[in-house]
């Protein structure tokens, strides 16, 4: 599950983008940028939550995985601050939720 850092990257790259090239192009377009993003997200969510509850229980319950864990900083000998994703139940739901009302709403607002 490498790829769920992409449901991180793709609205930060679009936004960045967006937010740099916001004036140059149509709103039309604009929106159709970012709701092709989040649709691409909200595909990637389902797959996601697709592949983690058909994994196999372990005693009946589902466990946390981290598909990506970095090192952010290094404070010193005995502190260290991680950046990653855990994959856990209700990180999961909450994953497909958001990024589906995300979604809704930028179809919505590209008919507004």
């Amino acid at each position: 599950m490498e790829y769920t850092i992409f449901i991180l990257l793709l609205p930060l790259l679009t936004f960045i983008v967006l937010g740099l090239l916001g004036t140059k192009l149509k709103a039309c377009t604009a929106g159709l940028i970012g709701t092709i993003s989040l649709g691409l997200v909200a595909l990637l969510s389902y797959f996601t939550a697709f592949q983690y509850f058909t994994t196999q229980k372990i005693d009946g319950v589902y466990q946390a995985l981290t598909p990506f864990n970095t090192t952010w900083l290094n404070v010193g000998a005995n502190l260290n601050i991680d950046l990653g994703i855990l994959l856990d139940p209700i990180s999961v739901m909450m994953l497909v939720v958001i990024s589906t009302v995300s979604l809704m709403v930028h179809i919505y607002s590209m008919g507004y």
